[in-house]
């Protein structure tokens, strides 16, 4: 059960730097990224994966200022001896959890009216959590893998 929750819940990952905020920033405008990058206000951004086979072609939607679905928004904090936070937290996916509590109920809705058969009807039922779990681990993948990109960003420039 907690597996499952975990998948609901917003990522979020907090990183610390050897660098000073105003030499960050400069880093974070460089062009040569992996992963689609726009400034939101002075001191936080969005960042997303340039293409996700789940948003860019199964569902075509995209949020403003992305390039698909899979998004972390961040956060920047000066601290002491030219060091840097970042915090970097995913959108909620409340939505995908309604889906997963509506659908079910109008299956048994149209069940009731409809008359539908008895293994039709239980296939259903159970079919939508099962897809919804699964989109939601694809989603947590794909994820991991924004996140994995731009670490190795942040490690490649400051590592050079």
């Amino acid at each position: 059960m907690m597996k499952l929750q975990s998948l609901f819940t917003n990522q979020t990952e907090q990183l610390r730097v050897k660098i000073s905020l105003v030499d960050l920033k400069k880093l974070l405008d460089d062009d040569h990224k992996k992963f689609h990058f726009n400034w939101l206000s002075e001191n936080s951004f969005v960042i997303s994966l340039n293409f996700s086979v789940g948003s860019n072609l199964v569902f075509d939607t995209n949020y403003p200022n992305t390039k698909s679905d899979i998004i972390f928004y961040g956060n920047l904090t000066e601290m002491e001896d030219f060091k840097t936070e970042i915090k970097l937290k995913t959108k909620k996916k409340s939505f995908l959890l309604v889906l997963m509590i509506v659908l079910p109920l109008l299956v048994l809705f149209f069940q009731s009216f409809l008359k539908i058969e008895f293994p039709v009807f239980l296939i259903a039922l159970f079919l939508f959590p099962i897809l919804i779990i699964g989109l939601l681990n694809f989603i947590k993948s794909e994820e991991n893998r924004l996140l994995r990109v731009f670490m190795e960003f942040l490690n490649n420039r400051l590592n050079s």
